[in-house]
Protein backbone atom coordinates (compact mmCIF):
# COMPACT_ATOMS: atom_id res chain seq x y z
CA UNK A 1 0.00 0.00 0.00
CA UNK A 2 2.87 2.34 0.55
CA UNK A 3 4.88 1.52 -2.16
CA UNK A 4 6.52 3.82 -4.97
CA UNK A 5 3.03 5.91 -5.81
CA UNK A 6 1.92 6.00 -9.80
CA UNK A 7 3.75 8.31 -11.62
CA UNK A 8 0.46 11.03 -12.02
CA UNK A 9 0.57 14.77 -10.90
CA UNK A 10 -1.37 14.75 -7.66
CA UNK A 11 -5.44 14.80 -8.00
CA UNK A 12 -7.05 18.12 -7.48
CA UNK A 13 -10.89 19.10 -7.79
CA UNK A 14 -12.02 21.15 -10.90
CA UNK A 15 -11.67 24.98 -11.51
CA UNK A 16 -13.39 26.58 -9.65
CA UNK A 17 -13.64 24.03 -6.88
CA UNK A 18 -10.11 23.95 -6.19
CA UNK A 19 -9.64 27.41 -5.26
CA UNK A 20 -13.07 27.13 -3.56
CA UNK A 21 -11.85 24.77 -1.16
CA UNK A 22 -8.77 25.48 -0.35
CA UNK A 23 -9.53 29.36 0.44
CA UNK A 24 -12.19 27.65 2.47
CA UNK A 25 -9.35 25.16 4.23
CA UNK A 26 -7.62 28.49 4.43
CA UNK A 27 -10.13 29.85 7.06
CA UNK A 28 -11.50 27.25 8.80
CA UNK A 29 -7.41 26.64 9.87
CA UNK A 30 -7.60 30.61 10.62
CA UNK A 31 -10.78 29.82 13.06
CA UNK A 32 -12.84 32.43 10.64
CA UNK A 33 -15.84 30.10 11.12
CA UNK A 34 -18.49 32.24 9.79
CA UNK A 35 -16.29 33.28 6.99
CA UNK A 36 -15.84 29.56 5.64
CA UNK A 37 -19.70 28.67 6.07
CA UNK A 38 -20.73 31.89 4.00
CA UNK A 39 -17.69 30.58 1.30
CA UNK A 40 -19.16 26.89 1.10
CA UNK A 41 -22.80 28.25 1.09
CA UNK A 42 -21.86 30.01 -1.83
CA UNK A 43 -20.24 26.70 -3.18
CA UNK A 44 -23.77 24.56 -2.47
CA UNK A 45 -25.40 27.11 -4.65
CA UNK A 46 -23.57 27.44 -7.12
CA UNK A 47 -23.15 23.26 -7.42
CA UNK A 48 -26.25 22.38 -5.69
CA UNK A 49 -25.26 18.98 -7.49
CA UNK A 50 -21.67 18.35 -6.04
CA UNK A 51 -21.07 17.17 -2.03
CA UNK A 52 -18.44 19.35 -1.50
CA UNK A 53 -20.18 22.47 -0.54
CA UNK A 54 -22.50 19.87 1.62
CA UNK A 55 -19.43 18.20 3.23
CA UNK A 56 -17.47 21.24 4.00
CA UNK A 57 -19.99 22.88 5.64
CA UNK A 58 -20.28 19.61 7.95
CA UNK A 59 -16.30 20.15 8.20
CA UNK A 60 -17.08 23.85 9.20
CA UNK A 61 -19.20 22.95 12.33
CA UNK A 62 -16.81 19.75 13.35
CA UNK A 63 -13.81 22.01 13.85
CA UNK A 64 -16.00 25.09 15.62
CA UNK A 65 -17.49 22.12 17.33
CA UNK A 66 -14.01 20.88 18.67
CA UNK A 67 -12.02 23.99 18.89
CA UNK A 68 -14.75 25.56 21.51
CA UNK A 69 -16.11 22.12 22.83
CA UNK A 70 -19.76 22.94 22.52
CA UNK A 71 -21.91 20.24 21.46
CA UNK A 72 -22.63 20.00 17.53
CA UNK A 73 -26.24 20.88 15.70
CA UNK A 74 -26.42 17.38 15.04
CA UNK A 75 -29.89 17.99 12.83
CA UNK A 76 -27.93 20.05 10.67
CA UNK A 77 -24.98 18.29 10.86
CA UNK A 78 -26.58 15.51 10.07
CA UNK A 79 -28.54 17.15 6.84
CA UNK A 80 -25.09 18.25 5.66
CA UNK A 81 -24.12 14.29 5.70
CA UNK A 82 -26.85 13.05 3.97
CA UNK A 83 -26.58 15.60 1.30
CA UNK A 84 -23.16 15.33 0.67
CA UNK A 85 -23.46 11.69 0.51
CA UNK A 86 -26.48 11.55 -2.38
CA UNK A 87 -24.77 14.02 -4.17
CA UNK A 88 -21.24 12.08 -4.07
CA UNK A 89 -23.45 8.77 -5.26
CA UNK A 90 -23.79 10.99 -8.54
CA UNK A 91 -20.20 11.80 -9.47
CA UNK A 92 -17.20 9.69 -10.86
CA UNK A 93 -14.12 7.73 -9.23
CA UNK A 94 -12.30 8.19 -7.19
CA UNK A 95 -13.70 11.36 -5.68
CA UNK A 96 -17.18 9.80 -5.40
CA UNK A 97 -15.24 7.26 -2.82
CA UNK A 98 -13.32 10.03 -1.58
CA UNK A 99 -15.99 12.19 -0.87
CA UNK A 100 -18.36 9.11 1.02
CA UNK A 101 -15.43 8.09 2.50
CA UNK A 102 -14.69 11.84 4.21
CA UNK A 103 -18.40 11.89 4.88
CA UNK A 104 -18.64 8.45 7.07
CA UNK A 105 -15.43 9.75 8.69
CA UNK A 106 -17.28 12.95 10.15
CA UNK A 107 -20.27 10.52 10.69
CA UNK A 108 -18.06 8.49 12.55
CA UNK A 109 -15.96 10.75 14.59
CA UNK A 110 -19.29 12.54 15.70
CA UNK A 111 -21.33 9.03 17.07
CA UNK A 112 -18.15 8.38 18.99
CA UNK A 113 -18.57 12.03 20.66
CA UNK A 114 -22.02 11.26 21.60
CA UNK A 115 -20.92 7.95 23.04
CA UNK A 116 -22.66 6.02 20.17
CA UNK A 117 -19.30 3.75 20.15
CA UNK A 118 -20.37 0.81 17.86
CA UNK A 119 -22.00 3.68 15.12
CA UNK A 120 -18.70 5.53 15.38
CA UNK A 121 -16.81 2.15 14.68
CA UNK A 122 -18.96 1.03 12.06
CA UNK A 123 -18.75 4.17 10.23
CA UNK A 124 -15.40 4.44 10.28
CA UNK A 125 -14.40 1.24 9.09
CA UNK A 126 -16.92 2.20 5.85
CA UNK A 127 -14.77 5.43 5.67
CA UNK A 128 -11.55 3.34 6.07
CA UNK A 129 -12.85 1.15 3.38
CA UNK A 130 -13.56 3.47 1.30
CA UNK A 131 -10.17 5.07 1.43
CA UNK A 132 -8.35 1.89 0.52
CA UNK A 133 -9.93 1.04 -2.38
CA UNK A 134 -8.80 4.55 -3.43
CA UNK A 135 -5.09 3.86 -2.68
CA UNK A 136 -4.85 0.72 -4.22
CA UNK A 137 -6.20 1.53 -7.04
CA UNK A 138 -3.83 4.83 -7.12
CA UNK A 139 -1.55 5.34 -4.58
CA UNK A 140 -0.56 8.71 -5.69
CA UNK A 141 -4.08 10.04 -4.25
CA UNK A 142 -2.87 11.39 -1.13
CA UNK A 143 -5.70 12.84 0.52
CA UNK A 144 -7.08 9.45 1.41
CA UNK A 145 -3.95 8.88 3.33
CA UNK A 146 -4.79 10.75 6.31
CA UNK A 147 -8.45 9.19 6.89
CA UNK A 148 -7.12 5.82 6.66
CA UNK A 149 -4.04 6.65 8.70
CA UNK A 150 -6.01 8.53 11.46
CA UNK A 151 -8.37 5.62 11.81
CA UNK A 152 -5.38 2.70 12.05
CA UNK A 153 -4.00 4.26 14.77
CA UNK A 154 -6.86 4.98 16.64
CA UNK A 155 -8.25 1.21 15.89
CA UNK A 156 -5.43 -0.21 17.19
CA UNK A 157 -5.02 2.00 19.98
CA UNK A 158 -8.20 1.22 21.30
CA UNK A 159 -7.95 -2.23 21.00
CA UNK A 160 -4.37 -2.99 22.21
CA UNK A 161 -5.86 -4.87 25.27
CA UNK A 162 -6.72 -7.03 22.76
CA UNK A 163 -3.57 -7.86 21.58
CA UNK A 164 -2.69 -11.12 22.24
CA UNK A 165 -5.44 -12.43 19.87
CA UNK A 166 -4.11 -13.61 16.67
CA UNK A 167 -6.58 -11.52 14.14
CA UNK A 168 -6.12 -8.10 16.06
CA UNK A 169 -3.44 -6.29 14.40
CA UNK A 170 -1.17 -3.35 15.32
CA UNK A 171 -1.10 -0.74 13.18
CA UNK A 172 -0.18 2.12 14.52
CA UNK A 173 3.50 2.49 12.98
CA UNK A 174 1.38 2.20 9.71
CA UNK A 175 -1.40 4.72 10.60
CA UNK A 176 1.49 7.28 11.20
CA UNK A 177 3.39 6.39 8.43
CA UNK A 178 0.16 7.68 6.29
CA UNK A 179 -0.33 10.35 8.37
CA UNK A 180 3.20 11.42 7.46
CA UNK A 181 2.80 10.98 3.76
CA UNK A 182 -0.36 13.12 3.46
CA UNK A 183 0.79 15.91 5.72
CA UNK A 184 4.10 16.15 3.12
CA UNK A 185 1.83 15.31 0.24
CA UNK A 186 -1.76 15.74 0.07
CA UNK A 187 -3.61 18.93 -1.48
CA UNK A 188 -6.63 19.44 1.05
CA UNK A 189 -6.11 17.22 4.30
CA UNK A 190 -1.97 18.73 4.96
CA UNK A 191 -2.69 20.00 8.32
CA UNK A 192 -5.75 17.67 9.27
CA UNK A 193 -2.90 15.14 9.22
CA UNK A 194 -0.70 17.81 10.97
CA UNK A 195 -3.28 17.84 13.66
CA UNK A 196 -4.15 14.30 13.91
CA UNK A 197 0.14 13.71 14.34
CA UNK A 198 -0.06 16.23 17.04
CA UNK A 199 -2.69 14.38 18.97
CA UNK A 200 -1.08 10.37 18.06
CA UNK A 201 2.41 11.68 19.51
CA UNK A 202 0.92 13.22 22.47
CA UNK A 203 -1.10 9.89 23.10
CA UNK A 204 2.28 7.77 22.50
CA UNK A 205 4.08 10.26 24.76
CA UNK A 206 6.23 11.22 21.90
CA UNK A 207 6.69 14.70 22.81
CA UNK A 208 9.40 15.77 21.02
CA UNK A 209 7.29 14.83 17.95
CA UNK A 210 4.12 16.54 19.21
CA UNK A 211 6.65 19.62 19.82
CA UNK A 212 8.33 19.23 16.01
CA UNK A 213 4.75 19.09 14.18
CA UNK A 214 3.26 21.49 16.09
CA UNK A 215 5.43 24.31 15.41
CA UNK A 216 5.34 22.89 11.73
CA UNK A 217 1.65 23.95 12.30
CA UNK A 218 1.95 26.63 13.67
CA UNK A 219 5.05 27.87 10.51
CA UNK A 220 1.80 28.22 8.39
CA UNK A 221 -0.96 29.25 10.83
CA UNK A 222 0.75 30.67 13.68
CA UNK A 223 -2.53 31.42 15.44
CA UNK A 224 -4.47 28.27 14.90
CA UNK A 225 -5.41 27.14 18.65
CA UNK A 226 -5.25 23.33 17.94
CA UNK A 227 -1.41 23.81 17.16
CA UNK A 228 -0.69 25.95 19.65
CA UNK A 229 -2.63 23.43 22.47
CA UNK A 230 -0.11 21.09 21.59
CA UNK A 231 2.87 23.24 21.42
CA UNK A 232 2.00 24.38 25.02
CA UNK A 233 1.16 20.73 26.06
CA UNK A 234 4.28 19.22 24.39
CA UNK A 235 6.65 21.44 26.38
CA UNK A 236 4.88 21.30 29.72
CA UNK A 237 4.94 17.24 29.60
CA UNK A 238 8.40 17.72 28.79
CA UNK A 239 9.18 19.50 32.19
CA UNK A 240 10.44 22.27 29.80
CA UNK A 241 8.42 24.72 32.29
CA UNK A 242 9.86 28.10 31.16
CA UNK A 243 8.69 27.36 27.89
CA UNK A 244 5.49 25.85 28.83
CA UNK A 245 4.84 28.99 30.64
CA UNK A 246 5.33 31.27 27.54
CA UNK A 247 3.23 28.89 25.41
CA UNK A 248 0.46 28.58 27.56
CA UNK A 249 0.69 33.18 28.16
CA UNK A 250 0.59 33.27 24.30
CA UNK A 251 -2.49 30.67 23.93
CA UNK A 252 -4.67 32.60 26.87
CA UNK A 253 -4.33 35.87 24.76
CA UNK A 254 -5.41 33.60 21.99
CA UNK A 255 -8.27 31.93 23.87
CA UNK A 256 -9.64 35.48 25.37
CA UNK A 257 -9.60 37.01 21.79
CA UNK A 258 -11.68 34.46 20.56
CA UNK A 259 -14.59 35.01 22.69
CA UNK A 260 -15.41 31.79 23.34
CA UNK A 261 -19.29 30.50 24.17
CA UNK A 262 -18.36 29.28 27.54
CA UNK A 263 -14.72 29.23 29.46
CA UNK A 264 -13.60 26.18 29.90
CA UNK A 265 -10.65 26.20 27.38
CA UNK A 266 -9.63 29.26 29.43
CA UNK A 267 -9.69 27.31 32.57
CA UNK A 268 -7.83 24.42 31.59
CA UNK A 269 -5.08 27.39 30.21
CA UNK A 270 -4.94 29.38 33.14
CA UNK A 271 -4.39 26.40 35.35
CA UNK A 272 -1.95 24.65 33.40
CA UNK A 273 0.12 28.27 33.21
CA UNK A 274 0.03 28.51 37.38
CA UNK A 275 1.15 24.45 37.20
CA UNK A 276 4.22 25.46 35.17
CA UNK A 277 5.02 28.54 36.99
CA UNK A 278 5.19 26.88 40.00
CA UNK A 279 7.32 24.42 38.55
CA UNK A 280 9.69 27.09 38.53
CA UNK A 281 8.92 28.96 42.03
CA UNK A 282 7.28 32.00 40.32
CA UNK A 283 4.23 33.55 41.52
CA UNK A 284 3.90 36.20 39.45
CA UNK A 285 0.00 36.62 38.50
CA UNK A 286 -0.90 33.40 39.99
CA UNK A 287 -3.37 34.61 42.18
CA UNK A 288 -5.15 36.58 39.64
CA UNK A 289 -4.93 33.43 37.37
CA UNK A 290 -6.79 31.47 40.10
CA UNK A 291 -9.28 33.84 41.07
CA UNK A 292 -10.06 34.98 37.52
CA UNK A 293 -10.50 30.67 37.38
CA UNK A 294 -12.67 30.34 40.07
CA UNK A 295 -15.03 33.43 39.04
CA UNK A 296 -16.26 31.30 36.73
CA UNK A 297 -17.67 28.90 38.42
CA UNK A 298 -21.00 29.96 38.37
CA UNK A 299 -21.04 29.66 34.42
CA UNK A 300 -22.84 27.11 32.48
CA UNK A 301 -20.94 24.74 31.11
CA UNK A 302 -22.01 21.95 28.11
CA UNK A 303 -23.38 18.46 29.85
CA UNK A 304 -20.43 17.01 28.98
CA UNK A 305 -18.16 19.12 30.69
CA UNK A 306 -19.61 20.11 33.81
CA UNK A 307 -17.72 17.29 35.92
CA UNK A 308 -14.32 18.08 34.45
CA UNK A 309 -15.04 21.53 35.04
CA UNK A 310 -15.93 20.84 38.79
CA UNK A 311 -12.69 19.09 39.07
CA UNK A 312 -10.40 21.81 37.43
CA UNK A 313 -11.50 24.58 40.38
CA UNK A 314 -11.11 21.64 42.66
CA UNK A 315 -7.44 21.93 41.78
CA UNK A 316 -7.15 25.25 41.44
CA UNK A 317 -8.55 25.81 45.03
CA UNK A 318 -6.12 23.73 46.35
CA UNK A 319 -3.41 25.62 44.31
CA UNK A 320 -4.77 28.99 45.98
CA UNK A 321 -4.66 27.33 49.40
CA UNK A 322 -1.01 26.16 49.10
CA UNK A 323 0.36 29.71 47.66
CA UNK A 324 -1.71 31.62 50.28
CA UNK A 325 -0.14 29.12 52.76
CA UNK A 326 3.40 29.85 51.16
CA UNK A 327 2.74 33.52 51.59
CA UNK A 328 1.77 33.84 55.13
CA UNK A 329 4.92 31.34 55.85
CA UNK A 330 7.20 34.23 54.20
CA UNK A 331 5.70 37.03 56.31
Amino acid sequence: MLGTAISQAQWKLEYPLHSFVVSGIDFILKQEYNRADSLFRVVTNRYPDHPVGYLYRAAVMQAYNIDFDVPIEQGEFDSLLIIGKSSAEKISLPWREYFLGTADGYDAYERVERGDWFGGVRQGMSSASKFEEIIENDSSFYDAYVGIGTYYYWRSRKTEFLRWLPFVKDDRELGIRMLIIGAEQSEYNRFAAMSALVSIYLDSENYKQAETWSKRGLNFYPENRVFLWGLATALDRQNRSAEAVSAYSNLLENILRAHAPHPYNEIICRLNLVKSKAALNDTTNVFHHLKKLLSYETCSFPVNLQSRAKAKFEDARALLLKFENQRTALK
